[in-house]
């Protein structure tokens, strides 16, 4: 192609540069500019996030230089990382680089929060293994106590690569900046699999210059461009500015047609890469090792060149590639100037020098093992089963700092690199078994496809099924997997694995209550369960017992639960299983202790996920022994957490839970919004279990609402086999509900059905709840003769333990002396009736009570509102904390909020409550729980 002789012309017309001159790259960018200036000028009223987006070149390391400049003139700390291809493998690489000038403040944390710091930074290894969450907290709490001193920019450049660990780690920050003096600035590549934020987070999406400042640009930088040339690379360019600065410099019209094809990322890679035909070797060959290094450690590419170049090599070497813009140097630091010029010499780099590099990075690194390591492996073909017994102890570190997704990774690597096909098969068996515990389903599937199945390994057969049943939520219904799960513990326990034999019975007992099965599946799970040899005590025994059947043996269960009153505090896993056994069989009593002190565990170990399902069954727990507004908390947390950690099924149980504590409460139209929002959740789950709760939940929001007929129509569905919302080990739940409707609407033959149902199925002695409902159906159902004994005998000394029931028998036993002419007695219990509802805040019962009280010849005082119910379940549960002599510091680490967000609620909380110091809380918040003892 001739070139052409025309002259350049000159723009249209030259951009105006603003107020504020910014570089030459970012003409066409002042609106983006302001948004940013925006951010951080009112850095000081809140937190905020910011995500740039767009593809390579196209300005958002430019924007993130500018904000970082713009934040220093105004005083405020910056704070900045860079996500690396080479370092990806690196657990909380980023994060360490983006926190090491605020570390000398780390004793200031916590304790349990500063060792899972230290140790995710590999700062000591004295710890067990640290949750994400926790290091995420002492993240959080370590920029929260710098921002008294200045406001902190956080700055993350190219998050597409930066290492897991870090990456979730600003995802937690960014979800809690509501009140800290922190913006957070993310830029990362177009088209990432990793979407940062959610829906409320502001996104930047960098788009191409327009034509005049594209126009410009290239004017600027290659005034001598033919105007052929320059309208190709106008056109090639798109408005992308790197490509407009760099495409002019790496081809000419007549070498470049061969590369109109490729996509402009490409083509950018081969303009850096023909700059590398001009150097001396020894600079591209440095070059090169910089590019295969996971460091920017000049040292170390220097040292690790001498390896390969068999020469000596100084700084003076560089000189070549700095001057063709292709590196920099930062004092120690050698840096790429944009990451597709590492890209570039990767790809132009052939494999045997590669590993050759490799290598000779192993060779010049020093003190940072893991890191030694990666490189090992990459220089190596073939099996090495000495350096896959070293990736094993690297994935037990990576296990102990937190960084369990990192740790697959390693123990991937080491099946590569095993010298036997079993040792490879373990290896990735111990890798699927994490991403299972994960809940990562795609990388637990891609796992088990590499593992070799020998039908000769049983154990290891078994392994692989244990392995895709945990990963699996328990919304899934499929009787069908017991029986499988059944022949796996039968496996499980010839092959000497009784505790995995144990496990797997257990699960299949829970898919037993989860779904309807059959009553000779649930049988076999019970023999089976009998044959493996372990301790009558063995909780996970005890627990199968119970989700089997908890009607006929929850006596029995109820009986052992008493004997471990004492619970081995080294085993906290034993509360959780004993606290959702309790609750299966109706014991919430127990329940709500042993959760209460599973979840407290959990919140020190930082394991959110988990926390998210005990806070739903704890909650739910603590409103059957009457303490409403910690359930509604609980309720309110677990809904939080599980939208956080992914766990859709245990969102909608929280929102259940909300449901029936809203509905209890009077407020009839955000109970059914809960319930339908509930719903929506639950329709691709199946999940029979939650959808019995969430009938209940409309039931009792309509009997409180007075709408019987509908409470009978929503009830009915729990005692029917062919319903959705049928669930042979949950429908006694619903039985004084029930009851009440269907005697309420003419039913009573139903109620009574119900009710012989319940007692053929129960053992002899019973569980005290389930007493206490049965004493609460059979009187409304009695004739007058009997009537009075059950109400009597429901009254009992065990009913105290639910408060909420005890008030309903208290009502129903006023009303009926009240209809025998008895108004007198009638007032006694009505009276008790109304004080119990006031106190829990169930309007609709208290207002019931008032009438009937009225009806029998007494006046009654209306209720009072009180201080706390102006309070949102966060900002009581923050009170009722801060009454019990918790620093905001405390709080914050016993919430996973930053001590600042406790003091921003703690001060709407004294503007709620008219008050001006903590001291004025404890008789806000004193009657916001029921007494229970």
């Amino acid at each position: 192609m001739a070139k052409s002789t025309k002259e350049p012309r000159s723009p249209r017309r030259q951009p105006r540069l603003g107020a504020r001159s910014v570089p030459l790259v970012l003409q066409g960018r002042q609106q983006d500019i302001a948004l940013i200036d925006h951010m951080i000028e009112r850095i000081d009223q809140g937190g905020s996030t910011l995500v740039i987006s767009g593809e390579p070149g196209i300005g958002k390391t430019a924007l993130l230089d500018i904000a970082k400049r713009r934040a220093r003139e105004r005083g405020v700390s910056v704070l900045a990382m860079t996500g690396v291809l080479a370092e990806v493998h690196l657990p909380f690489a980023a994060l360490e680089q983006a926190l090491r000038p605020l570390m000398k403040r780390a004793d200031s944390l916590v304790p349990r929060q500063r060792s899972a710091l230290l140790a995710a930074f590999g700062m000591h290894d004295d710890v067990g293994a640290p949750d994400f969450f926790l290091v995420a907290l002492a993240t959080l709490s370590l920029l929260a106590e710098s921002t008294p001193r200045r406001p902190i920019l956080l700055v993350a450049d190219d998050a597409q690569w930066l290492d897991e660990a870090t990456y979730d780690v600003l995802a937690f920050i960014s979800r809690r900046l509501g009140s800290d003096a922190i913006a957070l600035l993310v830029a990362m590549r177009d088209g990432s699999n990793r979407p940062f934020g959610d829906a409320s987070t502001l996104r930047l999406n960098l788009s191409g210059l327009n034509d005049i400042d594209a126009e410009y640009l290239l004017q600027s930088h290659a005034p001598g461009l033919s105007a052929d040339l320059r309208s190709r690379f106008l056109k090639e360019a798109a408005g992308n500015p790197l490509a407009l600065l760099e495409l002019p410099n790496g081809e000419q019209a007549t070498e470049a047609q061969d590369t109109l094809w490729l996509p402009l990322t490409e083509r950018l890679e081969r303009a850096f890469s023909t700059r590398l035909s001009d150097l001396p070797n020894t600079a591209r060959t440095l070059l090169f090792v910089a590019a295969e290094n996971d460091g920017t450690s000049l040292h170390e590419i220097l040292r690790a060149g001498e390896a390969v170049l068999g020469e000596p090599v100084g700084i003076d070497a560089l000189a070549p590639a700095i001057a063709v813009k292709l590196i920099q140097i930062d004092k120690t630091e050698l840096r790429f100037r944009h990451p597709l010029v590492r890209s570039a010499m990767h790809q132009a780099a052939d494999l045997g020098t590669r590993q050759r590099i490799h290598a000779a990075l192993a060779s010049s690194i020093r003190d940072q093992l893991d890191r030694q390591l990666w490189h090992r492996a990459a220089a190596t073909i073939g099996p090495d089963e000495e350096l896959a017994g070293e990736h094993d102890n690297m994935a037990a570190r990576a296990v102990r700092r937190g960084a369990v997704a990192m740790a697959i990774e390693v123990l991937e690597k080491a099946a590569r690199l095993s010298g036997t096909a079993r040792a490879r098969s373990n290896r990735l068996l111990k890798a699927a078994e994490l991403a299972a515990e994960l809940g990562q389903a795609e990388t637990l599937e891609r796992l088990l496809r590499q593992v070799d199945t020998d039908e000769l390994d049983k154990l290891a057969l078994v392994r692989i099924g244990w392995c895709r049943e945990i990963s699996k939520p328990p919304g899934i219904e499929d009787p069908s997997k017991v029986s499988a799960l059944i022949a796996f513990a039968s496996e499980a326990r010839a092959g000497g694995a009784k505790d995995l034999a144990i496990n797997l019975l257990w699960r299949a007992a829970q898919r037993c209550w989860w779904s309807d099965a059959s009553d000779e599946l649930r049988a076999r799970v019970l023999v089976a369960a009998s044959r493996v040899g372990m301790p009558e005590a063995d909780p996970r025994l005890i627990a199968i017992s119970a989700y089997i059947e908890p009607l006929r043996r929850g006596s029995d269960v109820y009986d052992k639960l008493q004997a471990l009153s004492s619970i081995d505090d080294s085993n906290p896993g034993i509360a959780r299983v004993l606290g959702a056994t309790a609750n299966v069989i109706g014991a919430f009593d127990f329940g709500a202790r042993l959760l209460c002190e599973f979840s407290a565990t959990l919140r020190t170990q930082g394991r959110l996920g988990e926390l998210a399902r005990v806070l739903f069954a704890q909650g739910w727990a603590e409103m059957e022994v009457g303490n409403w507004t910690g359930a509604m908390s609980d309720a309110e947390e677990s809904a939080s957490l599980a939208e956080e950690t992914g766990g859709t099924l245990w969102i909608a149980a929280a929102i259940i839970l909300k449901a029936k504590l809203t509905g209890m409460r009077g407020n009839l139209d955000q109970s059914d919004a809960y319930a339908a929002q509930a719903e929506r959740l639950l329709l691709p789950t199946g999940a029979s279990f939650l959808r019995v709760l969430l009938q209940i939940a409309r039931g009792v929001s309509a009997i409180g609402a007075g709408q019987h007929w509908q409470a009978y129509e929503q009830l009915r569905r729990v005692f029917l086999p062919d319903d959705p919302a049928f669930s042979a080990g949950l429908e006694f739940f619903a039985l004084a509900d029930f009851v009440e409707a269907a005697a309420f609407t003419g039913n009573a033959e139903a109620a009574h059905r119900v009710i012989d149902d319940v007692e053929s199925l129960s053992a002899p002695v019973r569980v005290p709840w389930l007493d206490t409902m049965l004493y609460y159906g059979k009187a409304l159902l009695a004739d007058p003769a009997d009537a009075e004994q059950l109400f009597i005998k429901g009254l009992g000394p065990a009913a105290k333990k639910w408060p909420f029931l005890r008030a309903r028998l208290l009502l129903a036993y006023g009303a009926w002396l009240r209809r025998q002419r008895r108004s007198a007695d009638a007032r006694a219990p009505l009276r008790a009736g109304r004080d119990t509802f006031d106190a829990l805040g169930a309007a609709p019962w208290s207002a019931r009570a008032r009438e009937e009280l009225r009806a029998s010849g007494e006046s009654s005082r209306r209720r009072a509102e009180r201080a706390w119910e102006a309070l949102s379940p966060q900002e009581l549960h923050i009170a009722q904390l801060a009454v019990q002599g918790l620093s905001n510091k405390e709080i914050g680490a016993r919430l996973y909020l930053s001590h600042r967000t406790v003091g921003y609620h703690l001060h709407r909380i004294f503007s709620k409550a008219g008050i001006t110091s903590r001291s004025g809380l404890a008789p806000i918040v004193a009657g916001a729980s029921y007494p229970t003892n």
